[in-house]
């Protein structure tokens, strides 16, 4: 099938809808991991932090 240079291409619109169904997968990726790793991960990053800035 040809397309007329003078109809607009959907393709783009599609693209963009793939995109933001990638981010939003990333989203509840990173989400459910801070849900899991919550307590663990700020105690690293307190003990970590407070290794390289001690008081």
């Amino acid at each position: 099938m040809i397309r007329s240079p003078l109809r607009p291409s959907h393709d783009s619109g599609q693209g963009i809808i793939e995109f933001a169904l990638i981010l939003l997968l990333i989203a509840i990726v990173v989400l459910a991991i801070l849900l899991i790793l919550g307590d663990d991960l700020r105690t690293f990053v307190f003990d970590l932090l407070n290794t390289w800035f001690p008081k």
